[in-house]
């Protein structure tokens, strides 16, 4: 039982560095698009960004619950 927990817990950690690199990737596109006056692929990738930061937050919420 405590080796599905500790899985657990290595699934919520590396969901959070996924999501954060993505959202960073995403924010980055964002930037590229808006230069160069691609206003719905700027759109999108904020869209993206947001998400996934938030999908980030919600994990590490996770994983520090999981004992």
């Amino acid at each position: 039982m405590k080796k599905q927990k500790n899985k657990m817990k290595t699934v919520y950690e590396y969901m959070t560095v996924f999501f954060a690199i993505l959202g960073t990737l995403a924010m980055v596109a964002a930037v590229g698009s808006l230069e160069t006056n691609q206003y719905l692929l700027f759109a999108a990738a904020v869209s993206t960004g947001f998400a996934s930061f938030i999908m980030s937050l919600f994990s590490q919420q996770l994983y520090s619950e999981a004992k």
